[in-house]
């Protein structure tokens, strides 16, 4: 009866350890690694038209942490290719900055063959927010990151979960940036 309960024990502990590592995720639209403790991503797809009467179809992966953080992941397909991208990247940082009645803490220019843009932000309810954002032909990505601190935004593993998102069919981002400290 005592071997039976340690093995239970012991397979119990090494789930726990197992459960406890990051979650690598890959799907059609693109690959990143999760931190510790978040679950698997619940899908939504919608088409929204913009007032030239042109569609884009946007398709929202969320995933959840027992701790409340959420990291979510939006996939725009615009109707052609984007041709500019900072434009793109400043509506989408003021349409961000809105919505969550927000304040820019920095944003940072990404280099590389694809655009990018990285924004952290704190919103009047309390919530801190740190945001990559890419463009890869006519597709924007907007991985996003909502967290109760200032510490949770800034811990390491959010950081990487940034980092290692990788569009599907995309060359890899380079990881240095040029930071622009600003407030909206």
């Amino acid at each position: 009866m005592k071997i039976a309960k340690l093995i239970v024990v012991v397979g119990l502990a090494a789930a726990a350890a197992f459960a406890a590592e990051p979650t690598q995720v890959q799907n059609d639209q693109f690959s990143m690694t999760l931190p510790t403790g978040f679950g698997d991503f619940a899908k939504q797809t919608q088409t929204v038209s913009s007032p030239d009467g042109k569609k884009t179809e946007v398709t929202t992966y969320v995933s959840k942490s027992p701790t409340g953080e959420v990291a979510v992941v939006s996939v725009s397909k615009m109707p052609g290719k984007v041709d500019d991208a900072d434009k793109l990247f400043a509506s989408t940082r003021d349409a961000l900055l809105k919505t969550t009645n927000g304040t820019l803490d920095k944003e940072e220019k990404l280099p590389g063959s694809n655009p990018g843009e990285r924004l952290w932000f704190h919103s009047s309810n309390g919530a801190f927010l740190r945001s990559r954002l890419l463009v890869v032909g006519d597709t924007l990505y907007n991985v996003l990151y909502v967290g109760h601190s200032e510490e949770q935004r800034n811990n390491p593993a959010v950081a990487s979960m940034l980092d290692t998102f990788m569009p599907a069919n995309a060359q890899p981002v380079a990881q240095t940036t040029t930071a622009t400290t600003t407030s909206h």
